[in-house]
């Protein structure tokens, strides 16, 4: 076990410095696996000491070579996945099922984004007030002189104002991003290492609660009342909500396309490709994702599968 332990750590500190590479992207979303391994591999006090060392030796490694400051940001970027990796760590350790493991691992890592905003926030920064320049600038870097000139001033600022007040959605979809890629990833290194961590359920026994459905039905309802980016609440809440509630309706409809697929006696590729294919499509398509999301809120409110089975 120590000696695993020494690999995940060398792991760790690797995938640290690689945070200044080109690969910064692919390092920083695999940052949480090793942590999450170290923790279900040993006892507290030893996970401490392998925790502590690496990231003085990551410290040490770019100090020496005159990049103390990147050493300084090295540790501020692993304190701040720490507290979710050792979330899913822990209930990993407790046999928990995978989706408690997601949904902890998630509300752990939003803890750690909103707590680090109040630090930024106690310190003096308007994190809403630089996100709208942020906006802006990307706006007249990105669109050509010719778009900008054309382009009314209040269109400019609503949109900039509506991508502000998105920030839930980012922040939400960021959490998620990085527990479902640390999940997948971790749980086949610990089965393989000798662990019994609990999978999730087939995609094709996926079910939303009928709950959702008065959800995303008062979203909508709010989002015709609601329509422009006034800075008031119910605005806000709509604009991020609708979105939420639709993504979770568009997963139900993969999970419908998995489950035909297996009363048909399709091939397993099958709901794979018509899955990547509906992804490009909302991609290229827009407004094409309505249709999904009413796929998936059909197979909700009504006995689809039933018929499926008895046809």
């Amino acid at each position: 076990m120590d000696r695993r332990a020494l690999l995940w750590s060398i792991i760790y500190a690797a995938l640290l410095l690689l945070c200044f590479s080109k690969l910064a992207l692919v390092t920083i979303s695999l940052l949480m696996i090793p942590v999450v391994l170290m923790f279900v591999k040993l006892d507290t006090g030893k996970f401490v000491v392998a925790y502590g060392l690496t990231l003085i030796a990551v410290y040490a490694v770019l100090a020496l070579f005159g990049a103390g400051m990147l050493g300084s940001i090295a540790v501020i970027y692993s304190l701040f996945f720490l507290a979710p990796s050792v979330a899913m760590g822990s209930l990993y350790k407790k046999k928990a099922p995978a989706k408690t493991v997601l949904t902890g691992g998630t509300v752990a890592f939003l803890a750690q984004i909103l707590l680090f905003l109040l630090l930024l926030t106690l310190l003096g920064v308007r994190v809403t007030d630089e996100m709208r320049e942020f906006v802006r600038g990307s706006l007249e870097t990105t669109l050509p002189a010719e778009w900008r000139q054309a382009l009314p001033e209040d269109l400019i600022a609503q949109t900039v104002e509506m991508v502000v007040q998105l920030l839930p959605v980012y922040l939400i979809g960021i959490s998620l991003y990085f527990t479902v890629v640390t999940h997948w990833l971790s749980r086949k290194l610990l089965i393989r290492s000798g662990e019994q961590v609990p999978a999730l359920k087939p995609a094709k026994d996926w079910m939303l609660p009928k709950s959702f459905v008065w959800i995303y039905l008062v979203a909508l309802v709010l989002s015709f009342m609601f329509t422009k980016p006034d800075g008031s609440l119910m605005y806000m809440i709509q604009l991020n909500v609708l979105p939420l509630v639709s993504l979770a309706f568009i997963v139900q409809a993969v999970g419908f396309c998995f489950f035909a697929a297996s009363v048909k006696g399709w091939s397993k590729k099958t709901p794979v490709i018509v899955t990547i294919v509906c992804v490009f499509l909302m991609l290229v398509i827009p407004g094409a994702y309505r249709l999904f999301t009413l796929l998936g809120l059909f197979d909700v409110v009504f006995p689809i599968r039933n018929r499926l089975k008895n046809s």
